[in-house]
C-alpha cells in the first residue's frame, strides 16, 4: 500500500495501523519471557528449540517495525529485506516451534525417548544454517537487491553466497531429525510417564497413552504453575466423592 500511489495522508494511517501490531506482538513476547523466567530450564532438545523461536520472533519483530515505517518501506520494497523479514517469521519462528513441539510429545506419542545428542545437533544445525540463510537478505535488501530475480549483479555475490550456504547446512539440518525420529522410534529407551516433570494430567497416563486416559475423573489439588514444589497434582478420592461433584456440577 505504501507505494500503490495512495496519498500521504492514508500512508499515515497505514503506517500507524501498522505499527500498533507490534503491541499485540509484544505482549506475546514479554507473556513468553515471563514464563521462561519463572520456570526451570533445562536445556534439553525441545527448550533449545522454543528458546530459537523465541530469538527468531523478536528480530522478525524488529525488521517488521522497520517495514511499518513508510520512508524504510519505500526504500526496500519488493526487495529481499522483505523476504528476510517473511522468512525469520514464518521459517525461523514457526517451523523452531513445531521442531519443539514434536521433540516434547515424541515420548507420549511413541512410547520411545530420542536422543538427546542427534537433537541438539539438529538444533545448533538448523539455527545457525537459518540465520547465515535469512540474515544476508537484510543487507541485501538495503543494498537493492529486487525479489524474483534470476539473476543478480556481481556486488551481491558476497552475501548471496553466506545465504547459499546457510541454505544447504540448512537442508542439511533435517538429516540428523529424521535419523533420530526413525531410530528412537524403532529402538529407542522406553519413556517414563513424564520424562520432563512436567505438571499436566497428560504425563500422569503411560506413554504411549491408553484408549481411556483415566477410569474416573482425576481431581486436581495442585495450582497451576506449582512447578517444582514437589506436590501432588491429583487427589486419590473414591467414586463417592466423584458422584457427588458430577451431582454438584
Amino acid at each position: 500500500m505504501y507505494v500503490s500511489g495512495t496519498p500521504g495522508w492514508m500512508r499515515l494511517i497505514f503506517m500507524l495501523t501498522t505499527m500498533f501490531v507490534s503491541v499485540p506482538t509484544g505482549i506475546k513476547v514479554f507473556a513468553w519471557v515471563a514464563t521462561i523466567w519463572g520456570g526451570k530450564l533445562r536445556l534439553n532438545t525441545p527448550m533449545l528449540f522454543a528458546l530459537g523461536a523465541l530469538v527468531m520472533f523478536v528480530f522478525a519483530g524488529i525488521t517488521g517495525i522497520m517495514l511499518s515505517s513508510v520512508p524504510v518501506d519505500v526504500h526496500v520494497n519488493n526487495t529481499y529485506f522483505v523476504v528476510g523479514h517473511f522468512h525469520y517469521v514464518l521459517y525461523g519462528t514457526v517451523t523452531m516451534g513445531l521442531y519443539a513441539a514434536i521433540y516434547h510429545w515424541f515420548p507420549k506419542m511413541t512410547g520411545r525417548m530420542y536422543y538427546e545428542g542427534w537433537g541438539k545437533l539438529h538444533f545448533w544445525l538448523a539455527f545457525i544454517g537459518t540465520n547465515l540463510n535469512f540474515l544476508p537478505m537484510h543487507p541485501l535488501g538495503l543494498q537493492g537487491m529486487l525479489r524474483r530475480v534470476a539473476s543478480y549483479a556481481p556486488e551481491y555475490e558476497f552475501w548471496n553466497i553466506i545465504a547459499s550456504l546457510g541454505g544447504f547446512l540448512l537442508g542439511m539440518s533435517t538429516l540428523p531429525f529424521i535419523f533420530n525420529m526413525v531410530i528412537s522410534w524403532m529402538q529407542g529407551e522406553k519413556a517414563p510417564d513424564n520424562p520432563w516433570r512436567a505438571i499436566g494430567l497428560e504425563w500422569l497416563v503411560s506413554s504411549p497413552p491408553p484408549v481411556e486416559n483415566f477410569e474416573e475423573i482425576p481431581i486436581v489439588i495442585s495450582e497451576p504453575y506449582g512447578y517444582g514444589k514437589s506436590e501432588p497434582l491429583t487427589a486419590e478420592v473414591d467414586s463417592k466423592l466423584h458422584s457427588e461433584i458430577a451431582l454438584d456440577r
